[in-house]
């Protein structure tokens, strides 16, 4: 068992406990970057302008830059390095694959 457990994220269960992971750990720094990809800007009612923005039903590209400054100001403690490819079949889908390590101080 963790010291300090968080759900993980998506939410499941670990026989027979739900499945958690430590605080500060790289696995729940990741489960936070991922919540925040996912989340569209304006979903949280609670905080309005949390998330990136929405291009479900848009023709425009993936703006790197604006997931990189979603991450950096919404999880301080990530650092992400994003990379996009086609998609194989369909051109109008991108594939950004993303590498999450912990921020260190310099």
């Amino acid at each position: 068992m963790t010291d300090l457990p968080h759900f993980s994220y998506p939410f499941r269960f670990a026989t027979p406990q739900a499945a958690v992971s430590e605080q500060d750990s790289l696995d729940e720094i990741a489960d936070c970057v991922l919540v925040t990809l996912l989340c569209p800007i304006g979903f949280r009612v609670e905080l309005p302008d949390y998330g990136v923005p929405d291009l479900t039903f848009t023709q425009q590209p993936v703006d790197i830059e604006t997931l990189r400054e979603a991450v950096d100001f919404w999880e301080p403690r990530a650092l992400a390095t994003f990379d996009t490819q086609p998609d194989l079949v369909d051109v109008l889908i991108a594939r950004v694959q993303t590498l999450i390590t912990i921020r260190t101080e310099d």
